[in-house]
């Protein structure tokens, strides 16, 4: 029996150890100031209960467009405890028509079909969606007659969004896209070490950190 405690004793101390080798790992693998950034005034989220990943992008972004392909896979595998959406930056007349587009798909309740079409028709059609007429035909695709277009386009509840798009676009100060925010304390963005393809990776490092964080608060 005393021999028998003793290989499990070994056995567990063995995992202890391998568990802290994979923490400690982790740890090192992405570190803030050099992966990701810790940002000097963290925001509100918008359910607390939940970590919270804000993907900050601009339709005419190659690189937004490369990490699409990522983010639909991602997205579909993400737990009930990660609050995923999307933020449209505003930084300049382009960005904001596009912000329009994509605040106007989500107040007509077709954003999950207008977010990769609007990719599609800029990056492989070559249609900028910029003129009225081109995104008036755009939004006809999906059975919304210019008219309806028009109305959503111009309402209160499209220019209160971009507005507030723009405000968490400064707030975070985003100069680059793609950027994903976590849960309103880190900022992710492309570097030369990461690229498009391991973004996520680091999201989920921060996910994970910030699940931790929850759990013990409760």
């Amino acid at each position: 029996m005393v021999f028998i405690n003793s290989i499990l004793n070994r056995k567990h101390l063995a995992w202890l150890l391998l568990l802290l080798f994979f923490s400690c790992t982790q740890a090192e693998e992405f570190e803030a100031g050099r992966h990701y950034q810790i940002l000097d005034n963290p925001t509100v989220t918008r359910n607390s209960s939940k970590v919270e990943v804000v993907e900050v992008f601009w339709f005419g972004c190659n690189h937004c467009y490369a990490l699409e392909s990522y983010i639909q896979p991602w997205k579909r595998n993400l737990p009930n405890d990660v609050d995923f959406w999307k933020s449209h930056i505003t930084w300049n007349a382009q960005a904001e028509t596009h912000a329009r587009l994509f605040y106007s798909a989500k107040a007509l309740g077709i954003e999950e079909k207008a977010v990769p079409a609007a990719f599609t028709s800029i990056w492989r059609e070559g249609r900028n969606l910029l003129g009225n007429s081109e995104v008036e035909y755009f939004f006809k695709g999906f059975g919304v007659e210019k008219e309806r277009y028009l109305s959503v386009s111009n309402s209160f509840g499209v220019n209160n969004a971009v507005k507030q798009a723009d405000n968490r676009m400064r707030q975070w100060a985003v100069t680059g896209v793609p950027t994903l925010i976590v849960n309103g304390k880190y900022k992710v963005s492309g570097t030369r070490e990461i690229g498009t393809s391991k973004l996520l990776d680091v999201v989920n490092f921060l996910i994970e950190k910030e699940r931790r964080f929850l759990t013990r608060s409760d």
